[in-house]
């Protein structure tokens, strides 16, 4: 690994999404084999092949706001707005996911349930059955799953800013 490459990989991630990158330098500054094994697991944190555009962002969203409701959600609702999510959307998950579409409404119940490790009621259970192939709930877990390592690493830092009021921004 290129360690001059990742950290201009990382500064210029930083400007593009207005996001303080200030954790992953210091990781890959502090632990350069951990950091190069980490950009494997950022990979798999993207990674989307089967879930529809919105169900993966919606999914991602809700995650986020259980592991996360600052800095972090605010990038990945910059990052679903790149991607292409409709606005009414992203802003229908950070206010709770109750104006979503019904499907949205229950991918958005699902994606919270799991990343809080609820119990996921047996009806919605068989309605995501419905909308998802195993594939697709296997990308959707991994989403979700994904969505709790950023924060969590701040927070093991002694960095986070967990439940930090914050006015989420809707521009790209």
């Amino acid at each position: 690994m290129d360690s001059k490459a990742a950290q201009q990989q990382l500064t210029e991630f930083g400007e593009h999404y207005r996001y303080d990158v200030g954790y992953l330098q210091e990781f890959l500054q502090v632990a350069p084999k951990g950091y190069e094994a980490f950009q494997g697991f950022q990979a798999l944190s993207y990674y989307r092949e089967k879930l529809p555009l919105d169900v993966y962002w919606v999914s991602r969203l809700a995650s986020m706001q259980v592991a996360d409701c600052g800095e972090c959600l605010q990038l990945s609702v910059r990052m679903a707005l790149e991607a292409g999510l409709d606005k009414a959307l992203v802003k229908a998950c950070i206010e709770g996911g109750s104006r979503l579409p019904e499907n949205l409404k229950d991918i958005f119940d699902f994606a919270s349930a799991v990343a809080s490790y609820r119990a996921i009621d047996p009806q919605l259970d068989a309605r995501i059955d419905q909308q998802l192939d195993k594939a697709q709930r296997i990308e959707l877990g991994v989403c979700v799953a994904t969505a709790a390592v950023y924060p969590t690493i701040k927070r093991a830092l002694g960095i986070a800013q967990r439940c930090s009021l914050m006015e989420i921004e809707y521009a790209v």
